[in-house]
């Protein structure tokens, strides 16, 4: 079967399962501030072609799985979302070409969330505890975004604002995250 065949598949059937009722709100979120595992999922490939490229991102994963909130986590949370949100030019693949990249001139949003991952993992915070995550927004594009897993919600950094929120409170439809031991495994949501 092609790839492009196989991805279309994949993507499919993670819209099936992320629209189910019974586990969210109306409007597709979650009804509670934390985002609920299920089953394993493949990773994305353009995922897999980062971790070939870049391996170092791609290695276990130590600390907490919960990043305890106090001022200095909220300052670097809000410092690297807002700066990384700034120092990326919004800007798209060529078509057929999805590649995740580190720190680019522009960029689309999974070079942003690849970007926020490894700065905020650089600033001391638990490797565990940031993920990324598979989202589609209203209008069923498809989403990347980092999230930040702490004791009272799952906090959400996007590209598309500056504004961190919990999960439950953003218009995404959620999909998958990687996982927090090892990022070569994801996991549906």
């Amino acid at each position: 079967m092609p790839l492009m065949t196989i991805c279309i598949l994949v993507a499919a059937v993670a819209m099936f399962f992320s629209w189910s009722a019974s586990e969210t709100q109306a409007g597709g979120r979650p009804a509670a501030p934390f985002l609920e595992e299920k089953t394993p999922a493949i990773a994305p490939y353009a995922f897999v072609k980062l971790c070939v490229n870049a391996p170092r991102e791609c290695r276990q994963k130590g600390g907490a799985s919960r990043t305890q909130l106090n001022r200095k986590v909220e300052l670097a949370l809000e410092t690297v979302n807002t700066s990384v949100n700034r120092a990326i030019r919004p800007g798209s693949d060529t078509k057929g070409n999805d590649t995740w990249r580190l720190s680019p001139r522009s960029g689309d949003c999974e070079d942003y969330a690849v970007t926020k991952r490894k700065k905020l993992i650089d600033r001391g915070l638990p490797p565990r505890s940031i993920r990324l995550a598979m989202a589609t927004t209203p209008s069923g594009e498809a989403h990347v975004v980092v999230i930040v897993k702490t004791p009272k919600a799952d906090l959400v950094l996007d590209n598309r604002n500056d504004e961190i929120k919990p999960v439950d409170e953003v218009d995404l439809h959620w999909l998958m995250i990687e996982s927090a031991d090892n990022p070569k495994r994801w996991r549906w949501l």
